[in-house]
């Protein structure tokens, strides 16, 4: 009987092991692509999708307003300079909104060149894109998340990822 009973728990850990494991690996990870050069926007959102994240892509700074007023995303990728709306006041309006939210500022300046608000961003990549490096810093971003409410401790920022 006590054989069996192992048998049966054994089984079960296991189940619930594969199940959490399984988990895991299928974190959804939502990402807003703000980008007004539609091949760039395209190509972002392309590795986004084949590296497993959900990814809603938009061309202006008035469509990423109303995506995060309207929807929930855990990564906001930020080009700075768009047609309408200045990436920096995007920026304000995420942390505004959602608060948790991880921003990216992609852009062809360095960062000494802008006037940032401290905590403003939470890492800035330089263009051209390195994807390996877009890709190496979104895998952080679930430590970031789990490490609770930014508002509570701010990250030191910004910082080139």
């Amino acid at each position: 009987m006590a054989l069996q009973e192992d048998a049966a728990l054994a089984s079960e850990l296991h189940v619930r092991s594969w199940w959490i494991v399984s988990s895991m690996a299928k974190q959804h990870i939502n990402v807003l692509v703000v980008e007004d050069e539609k091949l760039l926007n395209w190509s972002l959102a392309e590795s986004l999708s084949k590296w497993g994240f959900e990814v809603r892509p938009v061309f202006t700074g008035n469509e990423a307003v109303a995506q995060v007023e309207n929807s929930w995303f855990d990564v906001v990728l930020l080009d700075y300079h768009l047609p309408d709306v200045d990436g920096l006041a995007i920026a304000r309006r995420v942390r505004t909104v959602q608060p948790n939210a991880v921003i990216f500022l992609v852009t062809a300046f360095q960062l000494n060149e802008l006037t940032v608000d401290s905590g403003l961003i939470d890492a800035y990549f330089n263009k051209p894109l390195d994807l390996q490096q877009l890709h190496q810093a979104l895998k952080k971003v679930p430590k970031w998340h789990a490490s609770g409410p930014r508002a509570a401790a701010p990250m030191q920022r910004p910082r080139r990822a």
